[in-house]
């Protein structure tokens, strides 16, 4: 009787402790995963990188700008004044402090806000709460901190304006306007002493109350912990380099991508669009330097090429056909629109592709035939101005035309290099671009 007392004992313990290690197992997993659901991308490293925070910031309030159609940063800035003025002065992220950790652990980038070409105030950008918070804090005009530093922005930002003046007069390619300078100038100060009454220290907030903050979600760059990592927005993610992979190697798509490279040394442009599964719609025939691809209703994206006379690198048109595609996935699901891409082949083995990388609502942006005329003739003048003649130098003249465009952040540029190999192109916030081949 006693031996099987002490069985029955020995078996509830077991089991108890089974039961609680079962249930530790299952608030780990869940603690994990909500841990990396509140994590942001643009402030998580990858292949052990340092972060660059304040290309993190910069990042965050152009999504902010393009989920809610304000115009905080200087792209949404001018993207909005081309279609109604909703304020007049944007944060210039061309110009910041170094980068500041207080002991809270709280980390802050100081920025300088424009108003008709001047600096005008400041403000705080914040990455707290164990890096699952930011905000944009507007600095108090009248705090003693405010009053130290104001002075060491505005000297900062006319030194830049200056640089970019010369620069232009000298015909490199800099910066097409006094707004966009050469390169990022970064201004040393003091570290602030978080007091002052605010939570987040500096006199931040002031009259007028904060500016834009929330969690990843609200910024649309949150970590999928599905994906490894990487991924922007909420719900699933697909690596552009996969995307570009299963493409590449699909044989119906491959087929019709050679047709076109032939295409390309002859004259006049052709266009093919591709279902999901790679199922070609007939040849399209277009012009000498242009092809309509028409409905593109049950198609994901497109192929066409360009020519021995034409500009080998996607132009305004292309881009606004790839926002077409992206509508043409339909129901408004931003996960069906980032899946639309198009692709240009040209002479030489020039080879690009972009891909969309905003939500379905980026994409209902609309262009009049009088917008795409005039940035037509800013791409082709740039072309004529600085003449590239390296895959770089075409990258940069894509990547004016997307910011004259409004659609910073929303495209994805990918070089596919004679060998195969994929290349996602990056823009530098000096202007200068990164090819980052795909693993």
């Amino acid at each position: 009787m006693r031996k099987n007392l002490i069985i029955r004992l020995v078996l509830m313990i077991a089991l108890i402790t089974w039961m609680n290690s079962c249930s530790s197992e299952g608030d780990l997993l869940n603690n994990k995963e909500e841990k990396y659901s509140k994590k942001f991308q643009v402030f998580t490293s990858k292949n052990g990188e340092a972060v660059n925070y304040s290309a993190g910031f910069k990042k965050l309030l152009e999504n902010y700008d393009g989920i809610n159609n304000t115009g905080l940063s200087k792209e949404g800035f001018f993207s909005q004044k081309r279609v109604n003025k909703l304020n007049d002065e944007y944060v210039e992220f061309n110009v910041h402090s170094q980068d500041i950790i207080l002991e809270n652990g709280d980390h802050w980038i100081i920025y300088p806000i424009i108003k008709n070409n001047s600096v005008s105030g400041l403000t705080i950008a914040v990455l707290k709460d164990k890096e699952t918070f930011v905000e944009y804090l507007p600095m108090d005009s009248n705090s003693n901190y405010y009053l130290k530093i104001i002075d060491l922005f505005k000297l900062q930002y006319e030194k830049s304006t200056r640089k970019a003046r010369a620069s232009n007069k000298g015909g490199n390619d800099c910066g097409f306007d006094l707004n966009n300078p050469c390169d990022i100038d970064e201004v040393i100060i003091n570290i602030p002493n978080p007091g002052n009454g605010s939570n987040s220290g500096g006199g931040a907030g002031g009259p007028g109350g904060g500016g834009p903050g929330g969690g990843c979600s609200k910024f649309q760059n949150c970590i999928d912990p599905n994906s490894g990592g990487g991924g922007g927005g909420e719900g699933s993610y697909e690596n552009p380099c996969d995307k570009a992979k299963e493409r590449l190697v699909n044989p119906k798509i491959q087929a019709k991508i050679n047709e076109l490279k032939n295409q390309s040394t002859q004259g006049g442009e052709k266009g093919v669009m591709f279902k999901a599964d790679g199922t070609p719609s007939p040849t399209i025939s277009g012009g000498a330097h242009s092809v309509n691809f028409g409905d593109k209703t049950g198609y994901q994206g497109g192929y066409h090429n360009h020519t021995p006379t034409g500009i080998p690198m996607l132009s305004p048109p292309d881009i606004d056909q790839l926002l077409q595609f992206a509508l043409a996935q339909g129901n408004g699901n931003p996960t069906n629109a980032s899946n639309a891409y198009l692709g240009m082949v040209a002479p030489n083995g020039m080879h690009y592709v972009i891909l969309f990388n905003g939500t379905y609502n980026d994409a209902l942006v609309t262009f009049s035939q009088q917008d795409l005329d005039d940035h037509v003739t800013r791409y082709q003048t740039r072309y004529g101005m600085f003449k590239p003649s390296t895959s770089e130098g075409y990258e940069k003249l894509f990547f004016k035309s997307l910011n004259d465009m409004g659609l910073n952040g929303k495209v994805t540029l990918q070089r596919i290099e004679s060998d195969g190999t994929i290349k996602t192109v990056t823009k530098n916030d000096n202007g200068t671009t990164t090819a980052i081949p795909c693993l």
